[in-house]
């Protein structure tokens, strides 16, 4: 029903222009293994001024698995129907529609929202388990919004992909042909060409004994009295690396030449590696909710909170939800990042320099 109800409301409203308004999103994994759990995150991208009315529910009822299909559309003169995968909703993120009406509208919806500019990004998070092994695809849903008085809707005629793996493998598919019985074979005599093989074996095992004797007996006492000799590790301010690092990211002229995710992947990495070693947590392996969360406390200023957050945000949105910032908003980001670890340089917060070609780099930037 509510799938039905959804296509009603796109034919009823009719298809116009959203340039105010892009429905993005997609799975957290490209790859699930059946029976886990992952969560899809639903991106609206609205200009300010703009106000979000509704969200259509149907798209929650919309996974269709290409597995299922292919096995329902047997008759390849028939037009392909999709087949709905075996899936669950484990969370709606605080989304309920409470009316059953098949719309999320008022007080229903509830967004993660970030600033960007002139534009607002709203975010929510569904939670969801798969049953169907195979690849399996689910539509946007339909976004109904309103400006200056007049309605209007946006909609992503794509569709979100999803891998989901068998935890043992797929099973092995049975053939329905039979194989006629094998006719008996007509051995003929043994002989000493039959046994070549073995005598190859057995001569290669000894050859590559005698070597390994050989080394060890004239060789391995040298080894020995080798004495190694390894290099102490180097000790450096987490601040310094990390502000060298963004000082090269920034002479590679990334954004410059088009190659925006690189540049936001780099610079994001540059961050989440100085906020591992300056504050002692996960950064790497944490989500951008997670990081702001630990830090709250540790940042003395609501303004680095709020910094931290923005760069991490919309490096998230170029890797995964494809966004295109505005091109000032790249040197921004550079000077805003480097401004958030000099104001949080602690000097007696120290890493080990992997890269000891950093070493002298960093020494001159400390002379001038």
């Amino acid at each position: 029903m509510m799938r039905s109800f959804g296509v009603f409301f796109l034919l009823l409203i009719g298809q116009l222009s959203h340039s105010q308004v892009e429905v993005l999103g997609g799975f957290a994994s490209d790859t699930v293994v059946i029976g886990d759990a992952v969560d899809m995150r639903l991106t609206v991208e609205v200009e300010k001024g703009v106000n979000v009315l509704a969200v259509t529910g149907y798209f929650l009822d919309s996974i269709y698995s290409g597995l299922q299909t292919a096995k329902a559309n047997v008759d390849t003169t028939q037009p392909v129907i999709p087949a709905i995968a075996d899936f669950e909703i484990l969370s709606a993120g605080g989304w309920e529609d409470a009316n059953d009406d098949g719309f999320f509208t008022g007080e229903e919806l509830t967004w993660d929202t970030t600033s960007i500019g002139s534009q607002l990004i709203l975010e929510h998070t569904f939670s969801i388990r798969m049953w169907d092994p195979g690849p399996n695809v689910m539509l946007y849903p339909a976004v109904l919004y309103a400006k200056d008085g007049q309605q209007d809707q946006a909609v992503n005629e794509n569709q979100m992909q999803l891998f989901v793996a068998p935890p043992g493998g797929l099973p092995p598919v049975q053939d329905s042909l039979q194989v006629a019985p094998i006719k008996t074979i007509k051995e003929e005599a043994s002989n000493l060409s039959d046994y070549l093989i073995y005598f190859i074996i057995i001569g290669l095992a000894i050859l590559f004994g005698l070597i390994y004797w050989g080394y060890t007996r004239y060789y391995k006492n040298r080894e020995e009295r080798k004495i190694i000799v390894e290099a102490p590790d180097v000790f450096v301010p987490s601040h310094q690396i990390a502000l060298k690092k963004l000082s090269d990211l920034k002479g590679k002229k990334l954004w410059q030449q088009g190659d925006i995710k690189t540049y936001q992947s780099e610079l994001t990495y540059i961050i989440r590696e100085y906020l591992e070693g300056r504050y002692d947590i996960s950064a790497l392996e944490s989500t951008t909710d997670e990081i702001v969360k630990n830090l709250s406390e540790e940042l003395s200023s609501g303004d680095d909170v709020i910094s931290l957050k923005r760069i991490l945000q919309v490096a998230d949105l170029v890797k995964f939800a494809k966004a295109r910032p505005e091109e000032n908003l790249h040197e921004s980001f550079m000077t805003e990042a480097e401004s958030f670890v000099e104001r949080t340089a602690d000097e007696t917060k120290q890493v080990v320099l992997k890269d000891e070609s950093l070493l002298e780099e960093i020494d001159n930037q400390e002379d001038v």
